[in-house]
């Protein structure tokens, strides 16, 4: 099972939606426009689950929540951009992920 379900991170480059698989051994997502229709459509940008779930569990600790359950319950949105994304929280914050190549500009911020 993956913590942040399918639909729930978003490709700002094509409008896609990035889904779960399972790559060697680890957990990542990947746009789903990327995989049916390839770098014509979409850039292939994956993301791994562990490194969302370090950077959601350190922002939900930072704020003094404590995580019961699944860390994908506190998130709204992630929206990924190029090689960069933002992950929305349900109460209103939200954190910065990048290589400084896109708009947003930061390398983390909580």
């Amino acid at each position: 099972m993956y913590q942040f379900g399918n639909g729930l991170i978003k490709c700002l480059n094509c409008g896609g939606k990035y889904r779960g698989k399972q790559l060697r051994n680890h957990k990542a997502y990947t746009c789903s426009t990327y995989q049916k229709k390839g770098t014509l459509a979409c850039s292939n940008f994956t993301i791994k689950e562990e490194e969302i779930a370090h950077i959601v569990s350190t922002h939900l600790k930072l704020k003094g929540v404590r995580v019961e359950g699944s860390l994908g319950e506190h998130v709204q949105v992630i929206e990924v951009r190029d090689r960069g994304y933002r992950i929305y929280y349900k109460d209103g914050t939200n954190s910065v992920v990048n290589d400084n190549s896109s708009p947003y500009g930061t390398k983390f911020k909580y």
